[in-house]
């Protein structure tokens, strides 16, 4: 079924590869979408490239058949959900920053304490040996 309207939010995403190269009235390759309205979050559909145009062609062809109003509930929770996970705060990545310049002064002090450890062993050495057996 046709229809001449489209939904206000949509993404790109690819077609899988038995699909043929759809193309709108413009002429130009017209690539699945998918709406994220709450009419119609998660459906899939076919439209006109030049969507955020005035120049569009105003191609438009759904791909899904309308969820039931029980599954349009269900992804909506699912995206409210979604929106509501904690995120990454600008404090959270500079206590990340912070823990790895910590952990990387750490590492060069075990360097440096290995260096030292080194040094005193192979002068240690140098030492214990008679000049006799050097020569």
């Amino acid at each position: 079924m046709e229809s001449r309207t489209r939904s206000s939010a949509s993404i790109s995403s690819h077609q899988s590869e038995g699909e043929g190269q759809r193309f709108c009235f413009c002429g130009l390759p017209n690539p699945r979408r998918t709406s994220w309205t709450q009419i119609n979050p998660g459906r899939r559909f076919y439209g006109c490239a030049r969507y955020k145009e005035a120049s569009k062609c105003k191609y438009f062809k759904w791909i899904d058949e309308k969820f039931s109003d029980r599954a349009t509930e269900v992804i909506l929770d699912l995206l409210h959900k979604r929106q509501q996970s904690p995120s990454v705060s600008v404090d959270d990545l500079d206590d990340v920053d912070s823990m790895q310049a910590q952990l990387k002064m750490v590492l060069l002090w075990n360097k440096i304490i290995v260096a030292l450890l080194l040094f005193v062993l192979s002068y240690g050495l140098a030492i214990s040996l008679p000049l006799s057996s050097l020569f």
